[in-house]
């Protein structure tokens, strides 16, 4: 068959080919016959030929793979009325919220904190201090100007008249010493501390020399490994005080505790060495059951009542200096 030639009907005639024109329309016949001219299809030749006869659709017998997807899931909600559709993280905690593992913890985690929660309250109501020394705080009554440093309540008391009484054996003299300050703390009057500093001074002699150059430091802010009136520490304030009569004590409680002589409290006078038996700290014994002290930084040098912590007395001096 020809390039051009067209197949013949049954009933003789040639049958145009089909274009891409709507399947309802009718093939344009044309005569045919031995003196029959060939012809063309009337109108343009269709463009679409070709490109249909390329894109013949093949079924495979393989059928297409499909995907399906699981629903979404409905989850009441109280804010809008029928279901709401959540996010998968949204699903996972309301999964979570609903087993009974973590209602458990949760119910176990809220009694921990009901009985907790008291506890709590008190602790953070609680204000920790530590005393200068172990003494025992009193609610006697004080004289003079009352502050507060460091959560320890001092009476500083200024320009303190102390008399002083000497004797001969023949003639007795009184003697007024003045004092721009005297501190004293838990409990210890500055009657107290004017009545003891009496009766050291007026016993003179080598002790009194040693009490009363210790007290020009009443007052005077603790500095550790200091030993000037611009700050002195605890073994700094006795290494001064026994300077003042020519004896050298190294600025150590240890080496101090060390040269002395441990003493029973029933034999210690005015003057001797109060040490802890931890030798941490060191004070003077003034008479009548007070020390005088440098405590612990924050603190100025102050009178205090007998150390309730473990302690003894040591004598450097000679008993009846």
């Amino acid at each position: 068959m020809g390039r051009h030639a067209l197949p013949a009907a049954p009933d003789g005639r040639a049958v145009a080919p089909r274009t891409a024109a709507p399947e309802t329309a009718a093939p344009e016949v044309v005569p045919a016959g031995p003196d029959a001219e060939l012809r063309r299809p009337r109108g343009r030749r269709s463009a679409f030929g070709p490109a249909v006869a390329r894109s013949t659709f093949v079924e495979h017998a393989k059928p297409a793979r499909t995907v399906s997807l699981s629903p979404a899931r409905p989850v009441a909600s109280t804010a809008v009325a029928g279901s709401a559709v959540l996010s998968r993280s949204a699903a996972r905690r309301a999964e979570r919220a609903a087993d009974p593992r973590h209602i458990r913890r949760a119910a176990n985690a809220k009694r921990a904190a009901i009985l907790l929660a008291p506890a709590l309250a008190v602790t953070s109501s609680l204000t920790l201090a530590v005393p200068a020394n172990a003494a025992t705080p009193s609610t006697a009554a004080h004289h003079g100007t009352t502050t507060s440093q460091l959560t320890q309540t001092y009476t500083v008391a200024r320009d303190v008249q102390v008399p002083v009484v000497s004797t001969d054996g023949m003639t007795t003299t009184t003697t007024i010493v003045s004092y721009p300050t005297i501190v004293t703390q838990f409990g210890v009057t500055t009657g107290q501390a004017e009545t003891a500093i009496s009766k050291i001074l007026s016993a003179g002699g080598d002790r009194a020399t040693v009490v009363s150059t210790a007290l020009q430091y009443m007052g005077d802010p603790y500095v550790e490994g200091g030993a000037s009136h611009e700050g002195i520490d605890c073994s700094g304030l006795t290494m001064v005080a026994y300077a003042a009569v020519g004896i050298p004590l190294v600025h150590y409680v240890p080496t101090q505790d060390a040269a002395a002589t441990t003493i029973p409290e029933s034999e210690a006078q005015p003057g001797d060495l109060v040490v802890y038996d931890n030798e941490d700290h060191v004070g003077m014994y003034l008479g009548d059951g007070l020390v005088l002290q440098a405590p612990h930084p924050g603190a100025v040098v102050d009178i205090v009542p007998m150390y309730s912590a473990a302690h003894h007395f040591a004598r450097v001096l000679p008993a009846g200096s």
